[in-house]
């Protein structure tokens, strides 16, 4: 089974996998059109990223993140180029869960405070960068993957790449999908949640 990275989620030729705040109520909703670039034809959510779902649809505060459930697939309604510059790259194996230490890269579009050229510090630019696998330290739901600035690197995901992917190297497999940053007293950068695809294999294998 094969999927391919594009502008921060994972694709099969007609199918999308995001995070879920990202897709269900940013671009499919308000018709943001830096998300998915192809015309969606539907959206699921896994179920257990539902509750926070319902909160945002009512505009009710989320009690508790579900970063490990961050995951839906969006159905395209037509299918992609693969000669547009999409890579096209493999889901993980149920195993592929990296272990705290391990150096991993991120991609995404997002704000890069690192870059001298203010026209490209705002984002939308593809970028790569090295971080590390870490513990999670601190109280989560689902199970998620987490990450740490990699040494003498400091890079992390930031604001516009949610849905980006985790890889361990270039050529994947996507071990992950960017969630949300955490911020914890005892650490000096922030800790990025990302949800763990191997963990929800089922659930995408189920519905692409």
């Amino acid at each position: 089974m094969c999927v391919c990275v594009c502008a921060g989620g994972l694709h099969r030729s007609n199918v999308d996998i995001r995070r879920v705040f990202q897709v269900s109520f940013l671009t499919l909703r308000n018709g943001d059109q830096q998300g998915i670039h192809h015309q969606p034809s539907g959206v699921v959510v896994a179920p257990g990223y539902m509750p926070s779902c319902m909160s945002a649809r009512q505009r009710r505060p989320i009690k508790q993140t579900l970063s490990g459930f961050d995951i839906a697939i969006v159905s395209l309604a037509q299918l992609v180029n693969l000669q547009t510059g999409i890579r096209v790259l493999s889901l993980p194996q149920p195993t592929d869960i990296p272990r705290p230490g391990t150096p991993v890269f991120i991609v995404g579009y997002g704000r890069d405070d690192n870059d001298r050229d203010p026209q490209r510090k705002n984002g939308g630019i593809l970028k790569k960068g090295r971080a590390t696998i870490m513990e999670c330290r601190h109280a989560t739901n689902g199970d998620p993957i987490c990450v740490k600035s990699g040494q003498n690197f400091g890079q992390l995901p930031a604001p516009g790449d949610s849905g980006g992917p985790l890889l361990p190297s270039p050529q994947g497999p996507v071990l992950g999908v960017v969630s949300h940053g955490v911020t914890l007293p005892n650490l000096p950068d922030i800790i990025v949640e990302y949800a763990s695809v191997a963990r929800m294999l089922d659930f995408v294998r189920s519905n692409i």
